[in-house]
């Protein structure tokens, strides 16, 4: 399901940064779906209701998913100072945690990302003494060029090291680490195991090709900030991304499975399709109807998307449950009710046949 989420996040943010009009059924419709999106920016939701800063809301963002890490690392933090301590069901959390890890952060990404972006993007209000003020655009009740948005600039820096840039290198080390041990230990279960959601989907040769996703979703969702704000050229840019990553797509090729590669092409299609629908209703070339119209056909094909991916979600399933025998009760990203010790035991027999 990882494409529809990459394609919500990008239209949901690529929304929130330029301000555009899009028809407004899609807008309801995006709206309504934001849920898919997973990037977690409801951490900052209430900031409306309980009038957070733009600092406070940058501050939780940033710091609130670093607590999440810490809770799903805690397992193996408690290994390393308690080494003689011996528990089944601590042993399977502790070979899962890295899995649960990289996912967060596969989810987290663009949303903190945008939001450590937003911290460097101030707007010239001319009106404002002979000179003019700048301001946060984000949040227009803070000035900046002061030495309290200076603090935060070098605190958004920071976190700059820590989620745009450092997510990234943290998947290529992972699947760096996970290609080795595939191909040097007898038994590089663990390490395989977790970092197969960052390269199972795609072929030997595009191994990499989730840093290049992040590099994907930075400039269509996140580095837009700084790029002719609030003008049509902005969104002409966007558009001029999300067809470029779209031919680097086609000319790579990464995706084993013929089902993932439809997925990835509709989604990159949706995207490059709203944002040039929004760059024409700037540019006033469609009417009312036609906004209705084109509204229609992105909300058709988004609803496409989504189907299409719980089906192939389905089929995957019936598929390692046909080769592998009943798929036991799993709960959230994989953590099983059963000890390590007995998975040992599953592993080591041969798989019965299904009926």
């Amino acid at each position: 399901l990882r494409t529809p989420i990459i394609v919500m996040q990008i239209l949901t943010q690529f929304v929130s940064i330029t301000g555009v009009t899009l028809p407004l059924q899609y807008l309801d419709f995006l709206q309504v779906m934001t849920f898919m999106s997973l990037d977690l920016r409801w951490l900052t939701s209430p900031g409306c209701v309980l009038h957070l800063s733009f600092y406070q809301r940058l501050l939780m963002s940033t710091l609130v998913p670093l607590g999440i890490a810490g809770v799903i690392l805690a397992p193996r933090t408690f290994r390393w100072c308690r080494p003689r301590f011996t528990s089944a069901r601590l042993q399977h959390v502790y070979e899962k945690d890295l899995h649960l890890l990289l996912v967060f952060a596969f989810l987290i990404y663009s949303g903190v990302s945008l939001t450590v972006f937003q911290t460097f993007a101030c707007d010239l209000l001319k009106y404002d003494g002979p000179n003019g003020t700048y301001f946060l655009r984000a949040d227009y009740t803070i000035q900046c060029r002061t030495p309290e948005h200076t603090a935060y600039m070098i605190y958004a820096a920071i976190m700059l090291l820590v989620y745009p840039l450092g997510i990234p290198a943290m998947f290529a080390l992972t699947i760096r680490l996970g290609v080795i041990h595939s191909r040097e230990c007898d038994r590089p279960r663990v390490l395989a195991a977790a970092t197969s959601f960052l390269r199972k989907p795609y072929s030997a040769h595009a191994s990499y090709w989730e840093c290049a996703e992040c590099l994907r979703r930075l400039l269509l969702a996140g580095l837009l900030v700084f790029i002719m704000p609030g003008t049509a050229g902005q969104t002409a840019v966007a558009c001029v991304f999300a067809v470029l990553a779209g031919m680097v797509y086609e000319s790579v090729g990464p995706h084993q499975e013929a089902g993932e590669e439809s997925l990835y092409r509709l989604g990159y299609g949706i995207i490059a399709a709203s944002m040039f629908t929004s760059l024409l209703i700037q540019a006033k070339y469609v009417d009312e109807y036609s906004q209705d119209a084109i509204g229609k056909l992105l909300i058709a094909l988004n609803v496409l998307l989504m189907v299409s991916a719980f089906v192939q979600a389905f089929l995957v399933y019936r598929k390692v449950r046909m080769t592998t025998g009943p798929v036991r009760q799993s709960s959230l990203f994989g953590l099983r009710k059963h000890s390590s010790a007995r998975l040992q035991e599953i592993n080591d027999v041969e798989p019965a046949p299904t009926s």
